[in-house]
């Protein structure tokens, strides 16, 4: 995380999908928002299911897609984790402390993001 103790976050990205009223987003894209949001909480358990000696194609894989899709909404510093998750080099016994540290700084984002759009209604 920065020096703030808060994940980078591209708000910029996040706008562009969100709009710049955050008491006003659309209520489709609040709905894909929060899809995305719970899709994302299923997917992180889906990772931490994978053994990193056996499944390293699905686990490139699924990371790969979790990382594309966090990044259209902003989550950058999570994107960054989530990329050395899916390229690698590490050690099968530091998979599960980079998953869990994705999903750490993913619950933080997302605490950001409901804050600062509260009319998507994350919880």
């Amino acid at each position: 995380m920065s020096t703030t103790q808060e994940p980078a976050f591209d708000w910029s990205q996040a706008s562009s999908l969100l709009g710049d009223d955050p008491n006003a987003v659309d209520p489709e894209m609040a709905t894909i928002a929060r899809e995305l949001v719970e899709d994302a909480d299923r997917q992180f358990q889906s990772l931490k299911a994978l053994n990193p000696e056996t499944d390293r194609k699905t686990i490139s894989s699924q990371a790969h897609g979790l990382r594309g899709c966090l990044l259209n909404f902003g989550f950058t510093e999570v994107g960054t984790i989530l990329l050395q998750v899916e390229k690698g080099p590490y050690e099968s016994s530091d998979y599960l402390n980079r998953i869990n540290q994705a999903e750490s700084v993913f619950v933080t984002s997302k605490k950001l993001l409901a804050a600062r759009y509260p009319s998507i209604g994350l919880a």
